[in-house]
């Protein structure tokens, strides 16, 4: 879904939330994004720090706890967000786009239940849960998928232009 939307995403500041060992991040600055990397893995980051020099790019990493960090506000054009569900970090991320920022979330949805028993249903999206979650943006894109091994939704939406300082809370 990145792959197939780097182009709707403004160059600029980048926020890869729960980077993991930085592929996506990696991605995104080899195309020129000025990328920040956060997840409680010092390990990953450490991995995802070798793979961005690998590229021949730089990226900022951070060691956070994202249950408890606090994101800047109106800091970035890019928020991204990938397999990583924590549903109070959602008005976060909103309230971290610059104005007219874009925000692109995709993670496991319900139907996934259906093949990992053993995967916690706190950590899947509800039927159309990320449309409910950004109906104060326009949607640029969005889909659900189920091709019966995965399930996930994906979604591609811009925070107004305008400073909108009334966000919907999740």
């Amino acid at each position: 879904f990145l792959y197939d939307h780097t182009h709707f995403l403004p160059k600029g500041r980048t926020l890869d939330i729960a980077m993991g060992e930085g592929r996506n991040g990696v991605y995104l600055a080899t195309h020129g994004f000025d990328v920040v990397g956060m997840d409680i893995s010092e390990e990953g980051l450490k991995k995802a720090q070798r793979l961005a020099k690998e590229n021949n790019v730089t990226i900022e990493t951070r060691v956070v706890d994202l249950e408890t960090v606090q994101l800047e506000k109106d800091a970035y054009d890019v928020v991204i967000c990938s397999y990583y569900m924590q549903r109070d970090l959602f008005l976060q991320m909103k309230e971290a786009l610059k104005p007219g920022g874009i925000v692109l979330v995709e993670t496991f949805n319900t139907d996934y239940l259906k093949y990992n028993s053993r995967f916690k249903s706190e950590w899947v999206l509800g039927e159309n849960e990320l449309l409910e979650l950004f109906k104060d943006f326009k949607i640029l894109r969005y889909q659900a998928v189920d091709d019966g091994k995965l399930a996930y939704s994906s979604i591609l939406a811009q925070r107004p232009p305008q400073n909108n300082k009334t966000l919907t809370p999740p």
